[in-house]
């Protein structure tokens, strides 16, 4: 009996387990995980925006200069005229290379018959010359000018200085020979067979040619400029000459010009200065000289008048210089501003003015009737105003004032530089006028009635926006 309670009582038990009734679960929302959830759906819109679009810079303009410190090859033009042999026998030169001389002073000597040269080469040695205080005097000069300017990196200067030196050695042995010939050198002179030139006029003489003696500010020419075949003759390297053969030059001015090809940027902002501020590159000199401008079969020349300096640069057809303290003045932009494009131009006698106002505006012939149109002004020449398709396209006709003329849009067209000016928000062209530019900057005209003013902003990335772009 209690084996079937029991047997029963468990399988109530097991069929009660069965009818165990399940909740469904129950899910409980974060509203902090939501705002989170959102704020990074929004952080990655804007940074997908930020990485795909194009990242445009605004620059502030503001005054400036770009220093100019400019190299050139110049091209020396001076006074210079050869003196030719009127005779022929073996030659002497008396006067220094370099040296002044006066109307009257001895500059070299003709051998006819070879006695008297061979007689001072016979004669002594270097002891025997006798200086005066004079002599003295002028060596004691270079050797003080040569220590002053001595460099020890530099060594051109040390071989013009011992160039100079041999020089002027050995012209006072020359004369200090002649003169301890006595009456031997007489006789010849009598004779006829040694005879002494003098110099015809004051000047610096050069005993070397090159064949550009006569060229003038007026006659160089571009191939003046091209140095690849260029050459000098030494006159002092011969021995002998023949009547008609060159025996010197000689520079009769201390006045003298520098020629220098420029590009016609620098031209175009030198305009209006008078003088001009040099350095010399072979002895780092400085000197300030009087500018002029020429212009000559489309290549552009900055000429310089100088009245010092002549002498040290006297055998040099070409001299190395440098401008400086050339400071060009503006507003300063960078050059990837800078954009260009292209306008239509409409003759200024289609303009009129209406509606009140003093703004350039033409009238637009539209079907049967005309309409008053004011387009933006971009730019104005002498003849034309310069607008762009906002209004009108291309084909579109014009009417001229108190006239049945007509003048169809796009029928000239030109191109300006200039920047995008994002004062209001958006890209607006403005033109500009360059002064002066180099590899990174441009100096542009400051006051001009279509450009830009000191404090505007512009886009520093030109080209990659177009006219009424947003920008940020």
């Amino acid at each position: 009996m209690p084996y079937n309670y029991v047997r029963q009582y468990m399988k109530r038990k097991k069929k009660n387990d069965n009818k165990i009734i399940k909740y469904p679960k129950q899910y409980h929302f974060s509203i902090g995980f939501i705002v989170i959830g959102v704020m990074f759906i929004y952080m990655m819109y804007h940074l997908f925006t930020y990485v795909t679009a194009d990242n445009i810079t605004v620059y502030e303009v503001s005054q400036g200069s770009i220093s100019s410190n400019l190299e050139y090859n110049a091209l020396a033009i001076r006074q210079e005229q050869i003196v030719y042999a009127d005779n022929s026998g073996d030659i002497l030169y008396l006067a220094e290379n370099f040296g002044k001389v006066g109307s009257k002073s001895q500059v070299y000597a003709l051998d006819t018959t070879g006695e008297i040269l061979s007689s001072l080469e016979n004669s002594g040695d270097d002891s025997e010359i006798v200086l005066d205080e004079e002599d003295y005097s002028k060596i004691q000069s270079t050797v003080s000018n040569y220590l002053i300017d001595y460099d020890g990196i530099n060594f051109t200067k040390t071989y013009s200085f011992k160039n100079d030196l041999e020089s002027q050695v050995e012209q006072l042995y020359t004369v200090s020979a002649m003169e301890s010939m006595g009456d031997s050198l007489d006789s010849a002179i009598a004779s006829g067979s040694f005879n002494i030139y003098n110099s015809a006029t004051p000047g610096l003489v050069v005993y070397s040619i090159d064949g550009m003696e006569d060229l003038t500010t007026d006659t160089f020419t571009a191939d003046s400029f091209d140095t690849s075949e260029y050459s000098t003759e030494n006159l002092k390297a011969q021995e002998s000459v023949v009547v008609g053969q060159p025996v010197y030059k000689l520079i009769t001015s201390d006045h003298w010009n520098l020629v220098l090809e420029v590009d016609k940027d620098l031209y175009d902002s030198l305009q209006g200065e008078s003088y001009l501020k040099i350095r010399f590159l072979e002895d780092d000199t400085e000197t300030w000289t009087n500018l002029e401008f020429q212009e000559k079969a489309g290549k552009y020349y900055l000429v310089l008048t100088l009245d010092d300096s002549m002498d040290r640069f006297a055998d040099s057809r070409y001299v190395h210089v440098k401008i400086i303290n050339n400071n060009i003045s503006g507003l300063k932009i960078p050059n990837s501003s800078i954009v260009e494009k292209e306008f239509y131009t409409i003759p200024k006698d289609y303009m009129m003015q209406g509606n009140n106002t003093d703004d350039a505006g033409f009238l637009l012939q539209s079907g049967s009737e005309n309409m008053y149109i004011t387009p933006t002004i971009y730019y104005e020449s002498d003849e034309y105003y310069y607008i762009d398709d906002e209004i009108v396209t291309r084909g579109d006709k014009l009417i001229k004032p108190n006239s049945n003329e007509q003048y169809v849009v796009g029928s000239t067209t030109d191109k300006l530089e200039g920047v995008y000016n994002v004062n209001k928000g958006y890209a607006v062209f403005k033109q500009i006028e360059i002064l002066y530019q180099n590899d990174d900057y441009s100096i542009i005209k400051t006051g001009t009635n279509y450009g830009i003013s000191m404090y505007d902003h512009i886009v520093l990335q030109g080209d990659e926006v177009e006219e009424n772009s947003i920008i940020n």
